[in-house]
C-alpha cells in the first residue's frame, strides 16, 4: 500500500496537473487523453481552459472540491508516509483555495454565502449540491485534525456558513415529494444545482450536514437529513450501483456523527445491495449514465472509487464488510497504471476493461478511460490507502 500511495503522489507531482508541482496554483481537474478519444472535442468545448500536449491535454479548470480532496490526500500522506513536502504541498493548495483562487464567496449577499464556485473559469455562480458538500465536509475534517489550519483559514466558519444554506436547500428540493418522481420530475432547488432525488446530489449533502451537526448541534441540520433517509429506505431498489455507493458514504457519515439507528438501518440495506454487485475479482459493474456501462468495466470516476471509500468505513463498523472492501482495494491496486509516461505512471484512469486487462471501455466527456481525474478518482482512491495505513477511515474523529 505504501508503494501504491507513493506512486500516485508522484503522479500528482509529475503529470502536469500541478504547475508548479508544489501546488501553489492549485490542482487541475484532470488529464484527458486525446488519442482515439471520441469525446475529446466535446471536452474542449465544454471546459475551455486547457494545455495541449502531443498525446494528452490538461483540463486546467481549478475546482474547489478537487483541490480540497487533493489537499486532504497530501495531509494524510504526510501522516502515513512522512515527508515534509507532502504537508507543504497540501498547505500550498489550501493557500490557493483561500487566498488566490477567488472561488470562495465571502459576502452575505449576492451569491450563496460561504459557497465555492464550481471552477475558476465560470463567469457566474455555479453551486452544486455534491461539490459544495465535499467542501463543507473536508473543511470540517481538516479543521478537526489540524486545528492550526482552522486558525489560519477559518475552516469551521466557512463550512458552517455554507451548511446553514445547504440544509434549507435540501429541504426545498424535497418539497415536491415522491409523486413528482413518477412523472420524471426531479427534486431541484433554486440556489443549488443537481437533482437531489439522486443520492449523488442528495446523500452527499447528508454527509456534510451530519458533520456540521457534529460541530454545531443545531437540529435544523438534521431535519432534511432524516427525511432524506426515510425516502432512501422506501426507494432502495430505485438506484443504480453508483448511487448506492453515494448512499453508503452519506449514511456512514450520519451514523458516525449522530449515532442514530435510522442511518444504521440504511447502511445495512444499501451495504447488502452493494456487496451483491461485487464480483470475485473485486469489480462492480459500471452502470452510471455519464460513463460507458458494462459488467466487465471498472468505473473509477463514479463507482469503484466511492465504493472503496464507503466500504472502508463499513468494515471498520462491521467486520462482515472486510472481505468486500479487500476485494475492491486489491483490484484497484492491481490496475494502477504502470505506463512509463509521467502523465500516466501511478494514476488510475477513468475506466478499466476487465475483458482485455487494459485501460479502456470507451469515453464520455465527463467519464470513461480517457479522463484521469485528480479529485473524484485519484485523490479519493489514494486517500483510502493513506487512511488504511493509519488504521482509520474518512469519518474517523
Amino acid at each position: 500500500m505504501k508503494q501504491h500511495l507513493s506512486n500516485n503522489l508522484e503522479w500528482f507531482c509529475r503529470s502536469g496537473v500541478m504547475i508548479p508541482e508544489n501546488g501553489i496554483w492549485g490542482v487541475a481537474e484532470r488529464v484527458a487523453l486525446t488519442g482515439n478519444n471520441e469525446a475529446i472535442q466535446r471536452m474542449l468545448e465544454a471546459f475551455p481552459a486547457w494545455t495541449i500536449h502531443e498525446d494528452y491535454c490538461i483540463i486546467e479548470q481549478r475546482r474547489a472540491d478537487c483541490n480540497f480532496e487533493t489537499a486532504y490526500l497530501f495531509l494524510q500522506a504526510w501522516r502515513a508516509l512522512g515527508g515534509e513536502r507532502y504537508r507543504e504541498t497540501a498547505l500550498n493548495i489550501l493557500d490557493f483555495l483561500y487566498f488566490r483562487s477567488g472561488l470562495l464567496w465571502r459576502k452575505s449577499t449576492g451569491c450563496v454565502p460561504g459557497s465555492w464556485n464550481w471552477s475558476h473559469i465560470k463567469r457566474g455562480s455555479f453551486v452544486w449540491f455534491d461539490d459544495e458538500s465535499w467542501c463543507i465536509f473536508l473543511q470540517l475534517k481538516i479543521a478537526w485534525e489540524f486545528p492550526e489550519l482552522d486558525a489560519k483559514y477559518q475552516l469551521k466558519h466557512w463550512a458552517l456558513t455554507l451548511a446553514r444554506e445547504l440544509a434549507p436547500a435540501l429541504e426545498r428540493a424535497m418539497a415536491p415529494g415522491e409523486a413528482a418522481l413518477e412523472n420524471d420530475g426531479h427534486w431541484r432547488d433554486e440556489k443549488f444545482i443537481g437533482p437531489a432525488d439522486q443520492p449523488h446530489w442528495g446523500s452527499l449533502p447528508c454527509m456534510a450536514l451530519s458533520a456540521a451537526f457534529a460541530e454545531e448541534p443545531d437540529p435544523a441540520f438534521l431535519k432534511p437529513v432524516r427525511a432524506y433517509h426515510e425516502y432512501l429506505m422506501r426507494n432502495a431498489e430505485r438506484f443504480d450501483v453508483s448511487e448506492v455507493c453515494y448512499v453508503i458514504i452519506g449514511s456512514a457519515a450520519c451514523r458516525r456523527f449522530t449515532g442514530e439507528d435510522l442511518y444504521l438501518d440504511v447502511l445495512r440495506r444499501f451495504g447488502q445491495l452493494l456487496c451483491a454487485k461485487i464480483g470475485e475479482n473485486g469489480n462492480i459493474p459500471a452502470e452510471h449514465h455519464e460513463a460507458p456501462c458494462g459488467p466487465l468495466l471498472v468505473d473509477t470516476i463514479y463507482t469503484v472509487n466511492w465504493a472503496a471509500l464507503g466500504l472502508q468505513v463499513l468494515k471498520n463498523m462491521d467486520a462482515a464488510f472486510l472481505a468486500p472492501f479487500t476485494k475492491v482495494l486489491d483490484l484497484l491496486c492491481r490496475i494502477q497504471d504502470k505506463s512509463p509516461e509521467p502523465w500516466l505512471n501511478g494514476c488510475w484512469r477513468g475506466m478499466f476493461d476487465m475483458a482485455t486487462g487494459t485501460w479502456g471501455g470507451g469515453d464520455r466527456y465527463e467519464g470513461g478511460a480517457g479522463s484521469i481525474y485528480t479529485g473524484w478518482t485519484n485523490a479519493p482512491i489514494a486517500t483510502v490507502l493513506a487512511l488504511e495505513l493509519q488504521g482509520r477511515d474518512i469519518f474517523s474523529r
